[in-house]
């Protein structure tokens, strides 16, 4: 069984162990991020985390999820880390969490979302209703959302009244 949480980063022991866990996922799967970056995001209290676990409601395993920073006055969330372990890969949980991430957007009254695709995710990111073309004015997300080499700047444009998870 899966369940996807939220992870609020209240500096208790069994909350930072949920961390180092997905860290640990990010850093397998992302293996162009360098390490040290990884670290300052997913424990800067600015960046939201939500996390994809296997197991019973007792005893559950990290086996995924997303890093998000929502600009609200800019009304954008940034996707900075997104991804499940190799061995979970092909069951639909990638597209799980960008549904979640979705509906986690539209709560916030975002407009889009804006990632930085790795060049291996591309045909992902365009399987989630992303596009290559940015229609989000270039003054306004321009020093608030890195942009790195050999990543594809890529947009997801959200549909308010469109539910993303499964009813």
């Amino acid at each position: 069984k899966f369940f996807i949480k939220n992870l609020h980063n209240d500096g208790s022991f069994p909350i930072l162990l949920k961390i180092i866990s997905l860290r640990n996922v990010f850093i397998n799967q992302l293996p162009n991020m360098p390490i040290n970056y990884v670290n300052k995001l997913v424990f800067d209290k600015k960046h939201n985390l939500v996390v994809l676990e296997k197991g019973s409601t007792s005893k559950t395993k990290v086996i995924g999820g997303f890093c998000y920073r929502f600009f609200k006055k800019k009304e954008i969330i940034e996707l900075v880390f997104l991804a499940v372990s190799t061995s979970e890969q092909g069951k639909g949980l990638g597209k799980e969490l960008m549904a979640k991430l979705k509906e986690i957007a539209i709560r916030l009254r975002a407009k889009s979302i804006i990632t930085c695709a790795d060049n291996n995710a591309i045909n992902f990111f365009k399987k989630q209703g992303f596009s290559k073309s940015i229609t989000f004015p270039y003054s306004l997300w321009v020093g608030y959302i890195k942009d790195y080499e050999e990543i594809t700047l890529m947009e997801c444009i959200l549909t308010v009244n469109l539910k993303y998870l499964p009813i």
